[in-house]
């Protein structure tokens, strides 16, 4: 009997111990707690199914590249061979976790253990970011922090496919035994965006900007429509790792498309449709001796070039700065300035909801009564601020038969899978702003500029060209005392039939906007390759 009751006895005390001895378990790791008596099916995110942004061909600009992963099981693999294979953030994880439960972990390499599970997916952004200034990035949490991502964030995030990875596991977080891991996907919603972006046009200027420009912004227009077809800033900043940039002060998530500049002698062709709208003869001739005087102070060509006699096409072919005062004393700087903003000039354009351009500087009606601003501001100098992209709004005018059509990058949000429209995007300004006679005049000299005039180098391989350079000064100086410029390089492509309308622009540099023709031209050949 005594026996009997020993044994019983001992037998309590074991079973009491086992209970503590998982209350501890459990008390240590609250992460074994969660799973013991569950032994049933989890779920773990493969994709969070945020959608995807497009170009205007359909071509995604996100989610287009794929990643592979470890489903990593405890218990079922080598715990050092797994370890050993981990990046260092999903090795962190795992350490994290203990083993616990399943999880989905990046790897560098596939260890060479038994029953591995791997699964792909899909990586945000190219591993070299397209258009990041536009489409912008994610947070940590997966939210949208700037650009589309942020103003677009709840339709993507509920856009996209789910897909997850069924596991029926058991209480220590490995699989039950005879079953494997599962893909489900949890349908979205099929929203979308879609840009007015060619994902070619974009990727080109991207690899000229960045061989041939330090710190500047391209941009390029469908000269018909006024939809931006590219626009590339220099420096760049990579989207999966913005803390970079941040801690460099790089500048780099700065989009210097929509920033504002001087701007210079790329101004002088809307100088030029204001005085033609104002009955100026074009064919009037002013004898430029380098120098002119306007209210007591001496404004000067370019490196005091004395032009002799010329006339409007000329002036625009040699950039002489002292005809173009000439003819702001004629005219009156009020009337520039009208055309000027009627042009885009001075307000801001409204790229998508929540984010527009900046509205740069135009001297008003009231400094315009200063001959000294009217004098500056008719060769782009004086308080004058414009961004690249309305530079390129205004040269479209020139291009596109006098029509002023605010450039829009949003074709709208869309169903990816049916192509229907679900928001269209801000509405566009149109306005005719000039006649189609002073368009086509003004085109036709600014076609001169680089067949016979100062911008030879811009002369494309393929067809002709027509634009403008300009070098705008800031003011500022260098450590070795050069002077400092933002330059600049305005054109359209084809000038037959003009089909592109390009700025090309470098800021804080000691170069000139000749030195930019060539660029233009490299973009010119490129396209038209694009083209055949």
């Amino acid at each position: 009997m005594n026996k009997r009751i020993s044994i019983i006895v001992i037998g309590f005390f074991v079973f009491v111990t086992v209970i503590q001895l998982r209350v501890f378990a459990m008390m240590i790791n609250p992460n074994a707690a969660e799973f013991v008596g569950q032994q049933s099916r989890v779920e773990i995110s493969l994709d969070e199914g945020r959608a995807d942004i497009y170009d205007r061909n359909m071509v995604p600009l996100t989610g287009i590249s794929e990643k592979e992963m470890i489903l990593a099981l405890p218990g079922q693999i080598g715990y050092k061979e797994l370890y050993n294979s981990l990046s260092p953030d999903a090795a962190a994880e795992l350490y994290h976790n203990g083993l616990v439960k399943p999880i989905l972990a990046d790897v560098e390499s596939i260890p060479d253990i038994n029953s591995v599970y791997t699964f792909f997916s899909r990586e945000r952004y190219y591993e070299k970011a397209i258009a990041p200034h536009i489409i912008g990035y994610v947070d940590s949490e997966g939210e949208g922090a700037t650009g589309l991502e942020r103003a677009y964030n709840e339709e993507l995030k509920r856009g996209g496919d789910k897909t997850f990875i069924d596991c029926e596991i058991n209480a220590n977080g490995g699989l039950i035994k005879g079953t494997m891991p599962n893909e489900t996907v949890t349908e979205g919603t099929g929203e979308a965006v879609q840009l007015t972006i060619s994902a070619p046009m974009q990727r080109t200027c991207e690899g000229i900007i960045s061989s041939e420009i330090k710190s500047g912004a391209i941009v390029v227009l469908d000269t018909k429509t006024s939809e931006i077809l590219a626009m590339a800033s220099a420096p760049t900043y990579d989207p999966e790792d913005v803390g970079k940039s941040i801690s460099s002060n790089d500048t780099g998530l700065m989009n210097r498309v929509t920033s504002a500049y001087n701007v210079g002698s790329v101004f002088k062709p809307i100088v030029a449709a204001a005085a033609i709208e104002n009955g100026f003869d074009t064919n009037a001739v002013y004898n430029c001796v380098g120098a002119i005087e306007v209210a007591g102070h001496e404004y000067h060509c370019a490196s005091n070039k004395a032009h002799g006699e010329v006339d409007l096409k000329i002036a625009l072919m040699e950039s002489c700065n002292c005809y173009f005062i000439d003819v702001a004393g004629t005219i009156g700087g009020s009337e520039i300035s009208k055309y000027a903003k009627m042009m885009g000039f001075g307000k801001k354009t409204l790229l998508w909801d929540g984010y527009t351009s900046s509205a740069g500087n135009l001297p008003t009606d009231e400094e315009m009564l200063v001959p000294g601003e009217s004098a500056t501001l008719s060769f782009g100098q004086g308080k004058l601020l414009a961004t690249p992209l309305q530079l390129a709004a205004a040269y479209n005018v020139i291009a596109g038969e006098g029509v002023y059509n605010s450039p829009t990058v949003i074709k709208g949000v869309i169903n990816s899978k049916t192509g229907e429209i679900l928001k269209n995007p801000p509405q566009a300004e149109y306005l005719q702003t000039i006649k189609a006679e002073t368009a086509s005049t003004i085109l036709e000299m600014l076609k001169a500029v680089i067949t016979d005039g100062i911008a030879s180098s811009a002369a494309p391989d393929y067809g002709t060209a027509a634009g403008k350079t300009g070098t705008a000064q800031t003011g500022k100086n260098n450590e070795k005392g050069q002077e400092i410029c933002d330059s600049w390089f305005a054109g359209v492509y084809p000038a037959e039939d003009p089909e592109y309308t390009i700025i090309i622009m470098e800021d804080t540099t000691t170069r000139t906007g000749e030195a930019l023709a060539s660029v233009f031209a490299k973009l010119c050949n490129s396209i038209a390759i694009m083209d055949d």
